[in-house]
């Protein structure tokens, strides 16, 4: 009523990652930000696939090394166990073809690990149309 905006919803995710370290950082990162929120995480492709059906998250961090399936195998069964969720490939690897066949196959975005978090972040929020919600050091939201 007042004329402010209606916050906008937090972003579900699912992170998708073999390595415990990675996967349990990522998240973390993610639940530290008020715009998004951990509603799964899995080990494999088999599982992403799995958790990804159970919980119909916004946004879905898929490894493209995991054992089981791997991220590119299980990306057209992720895509129709949430068909409006947006796919992001996070890779370790910088190959176009790799780029190339994951969008092909429906992902919205190619990530690579060694992104710095600031940069992760704004990333996975354009890809979910978002801008940014934290406050730089002169009090303003940076976009």
């Amino acid at each position: 009523m007042d004329g402010e905006p209606e916050p906008q919803a937090a972003v579900r995710v699912v992170v998708a990652d073999d390595a415990d370290g990675v996967r349990d950082l990522v998240c973390l990162l993610l639940e530290m930000e008020p715009d998004f929120v951990v509603v799964g995480q899995a080990r494999d492709g088999a599982e992403a696939v799995e958790v990804v059906s159970r919980t119909g998250p916004d946004l879905v961090l898929l490894d493209v090394c995991m054992p089981v399936l791997d991220g590119l195998a299980a990306l057209p069964a992720v895509r129709r166990a949430a068909p409006g969720a947006r796919v992001v490939i996070f890779t370790g690897f910088s190959e176009q073809a790799l780029g190339e066949r994951a969008l092909a196959l429906g992902a919205h975005a190619l990530i690579e690990k060694g992104l710095a978090a600031d940069s992760l972040l704004d990333h996975l929020r354009d890809v979910c149309g978002r801008t940014s919600t934290r406050v730089t050091a002169g009090g303003s939201t940076r976009n």
